[in-house]
């Protein structure tokens, strides 16, 4: 992405794909900026191209975010039509998780797309699954249990759901991919235009 944001010219299709890469499943990936001081160099303006151009040919774009609501992240908000909210058993993690999801209906979008995943929800730290519905104020979605195959996976970077496919982990992330690929097909959200004002720094659409 950091290598797109240098190249010259008009970004289009041709374009953007020869900066992406493909995985032996067929997957395409636009990586990251591989240090922290790259990342100034991707913006907002430059992701709304992206978008624009990713859902026109593939029918499904998945954003990775970093946590927090930077403008590059409500731009990803705005340019989305579900959300998958990352939560762990643990007091930091809920607290921020509910703080997300408050943010998120303060934006306007729609609780019925957000699904609220608990990591690590065999964790024995003090507080339960039930609780996260007291804490945070929703029920959980999908719950992954913890699995010593999960860091194994990621350091060989094979998807455990390709290579233990029995694995409780690999059912749950099944379960969570089955939540969009059953779901009625539906049109993708307008392109928003640039924000500005308060808007630049949250909010979305009503």
């Amino acid at each position: 992405m950091y290598d797109l944001a240098q190249s010259p010219g008009v970004l289009d299709w041709d374009k953007l794909g020869a900066f992406m890469a493909q995985h032996s499943s067929g997957v395409h990936t636009l990586i990251a900026p591989r240090r922290p001081d790259q990342a100034s160099a991707v913006g907002a303006e430059l992701l709304r191209e992206i978008y624009s151009i990713l859902r026109q040919n593939y029918d499904w774009v998945i954003v990775d975010t970093p946590p927090g609501f930077t403008a590059e992240v409500i731009t990803s908000i705005d340019h989305s039509t579900d959300i998958v909210m990352v939560g762990m058993l643990d007091s930091l993690s809920l607290k921020n998780t509910k703080l997300g999801l408050e943010t998120l209906d303060l934006m306007g979008y729609d609780g019925e797309h957000v699904t609220l995943v608990l990591n690590r929800a065999d964790s024995r730290v003090g507080i339960t699954p039930d609780d996260v519905s007291t804490i945070v104020g929703r029920g959980t979605d999908v719950s992954i249990r913890s699995d010593r195959e999960i860091p194994r996976s990621v350091n060989e970077g094979t998807p455990i759901v390709a290579t233990k496919q029995s694995s409780g982990a690999a059912k749950a992330f099944r379960s969570l991919a089955d939540r969009y690929a059953k779901a009625p097909a539906v049109g993708p959200a307008p392109i928003p235009s640039a924000p500005t004002g308060v808007r630049a720094l949250i909010g979305r659409r009503r």
